[in-house]
């Protein structure tokens, strides 16, 4: 991430990557099948005991969803500096910006898969995972250009216009005005 963000992703080698870890190019390939995979690493992934939880909560959806969503921002939150330098590279390099939307599409998948057993209907599941990778790049987003926000709050921003929306969607007049008050417009 150091040499993408000081001499640009496209003008740095997977050799001088390798070289600055001290490895082989060859052993670079067995962990990486790109520079741009990389430069944006492994995101930390949903925590198994919090998609199982997922799974088999017994609160509302929406109470076990956001619970599972906070946990995981707080992940995120744990190395703020890094995730900050991803963003840098994945903003400068379309190819970086592709394999964030690969890992995002597998984190929607994940979701799914989770979503499942409280939603039969795969219609349903997707929208909700769609919505909720949605709400967490929004928060990141929100946070990453506003430093005076932090990423849990970011997130809460956005969750409740995300579920202020959804009662617009659902034909419901009822929208509480704590909902709508704090969310990004």
């Amino acid at each position: 991430m150091n040499l993408a963000l000081a001499q640009g992703l496209e003008n740095t080698t997977t050799e001088a990557i390798a070289a600055a870890a001290g490895i082989s190019t060859r052993t670079f390939f067995n962990y990486f099948p790109n520079k741009e995979a990389a430069a944006i690493g492994v995101p930390p992934g949903f925590q198994e005991a919090d998609k199982a939880a997922l799974r088999e909560g017994t609160s509302s959806l929406a109470v076990d969803l956001k619970r599972f969503l906070d946990r995981h921002m707080a992940v995120l939150a744990e190395d703020e500096a890094t995730l900050r330098m991803v963003r840098k590279v994945v903003h400068s390099n379309d190819k970086a910006s592709g394999v964030l939307d690969r890992i995002l599409i597998a984190e929607r998948d994940e979701l799914v898969a989770c979503l499942c057993d409280r939603a039969n209907d795969p219609h349903i599941t997707g929208a909700l995972a769609d919505n909720a990778v949605g709400c967490m790049s929004r928060a990141i987003h929100l946070w990453e250009n506003d430093e005076s926000v932090p990423l849990a709050k970011a997130f809460d921003l956005v969750w409740a216009g995300q579920i202020a929306g959804s009662r617009l969607l659902s034909g419901s007049s009822e929208c509480a005005s704590s909902d709508t008050e704090n969310s990004p417009r």
